[in-house]
C-alpha cells in the first residue's frame, strides 16, 4: 500500500512539474506527441530562443492522440529543424507534449481479422517512448510498446491491442529519418462497405 502510494505522489510531482515546464523528459509508457503550425504570430511576450523568436515559447495542446499529461506545448528546437528542412517554405513552428499511452495485451491483437473479406488494413506510427516502456518489444525496437490500443482518432475501428509492426517501423526509420514506432491491425467494416488502401496514421 505504501509503495503504490509513493508511486503515485511521483506521477502527480512529475505532472506538476511538465506543466511548469512541458520540455522535461517523457516518463516511462509515455509518448512525445507534436504538431506544427505555419501561421503562429510573428512576434510574442514569451518567444522560443533564437533564431526561433518568431515563435511563441509554448503553445495549446492540439490534435492529441493520447491523453496529454499536461495542459501545454512547448516549442520543440529539434523537430522544427527537421520540418523545416522537409516542408517549404521552411518556417514552421513545432511543439511537443507527453502523453500516457494505452499499453494492452499482446493477447487481445486479432491478426485472423486481416484475413476477413471486410478486413480494412489501418496503422499508426508515433515516436519510440524516450522514457522506456513496461511492456517492451523485441530488440532493436526495445523502446517500442510490443501492443498499444490505437487512438479512436486515427481509426476506423479500434481494437483492444494492435500490435508492433517491425517492418513497417523499419521502413519509416528509413525513410523518414525518425525514431518511430509503427502498429498495424485490420477493422472489420460492413459489408459493401469499399476499400481503398490504408496507409499507417502518424503522430
Amino acid at each position: 500500500m505504501l509503495a503504490a502510494c509513493q508511486r503515485s505522489e511521483s506521477a502527480a510531482v512529475r505532472a506538476a512539474a511538465r506543466q511548469q515546464d512541458p520540455s522535461l523528459p517523457c516518463a516511462e509508457d509515455e509518448v512525445r506527441e507534436y504538431f506544427c503550425d505555419d501561421l503562429l504570430p510573428l512576434s510574442s511576450s514569451r518567444p522560443a530562443p533564437e533564431p526561433y523568436d518568431n515563435c511563441p515559447a509554448t503553445a495549446d495542446i492540439r490534435h492529441a492522440s493520447f491523453k496529454a499529461v499536461g495542459r501545454v506545448a512547448a516549442f520543440d528546437q529539434s523537430f522544427t529543424e527537421y520540418t523545416r528542412k522537409r516542408v517549404p517554405p521552411g518556417h514552421s513552428c513545432c511543439y511537443g507534449w507527453c502523453a500516457r499511452v494505452a499499453i494492452a495485451d499482446p493477447n487481445l491483437a486479432s491478426p485472423a481479422a486481416c484475413r476477413d473479406p471486410n478486413g480494412l488494413h489501418e496503422g499508426f506510427c508515433m515516436r519510440e517512448l524516450e522514457g522506456g516502456t513496461s511492456a517492451p518489444a523485441a530488440s532493436p525496437f526495445e523502446r517500442c510498446p510490443v501492443a498499444l490500443k490505437p487512438p479512436e482518432a486515427v481509426a476506423f475501428s479500434a481494437p483492444p491491442a494492435a500490435l508492433l509492426d517491425a517492418t513497417k517501423t523499419a521502413q519509416r526509420r528509413r525513410d523518414m529519418q525518425l525514431a518511430d514506432c509503427c502498429y498495424a491491425w485490420c477493422s472489420i467494416t460492413p459489408a459493401g462497405t469499399v476499400l481503398k488502401g490504408a496507409h499507417p496514421k502518424t503522430k
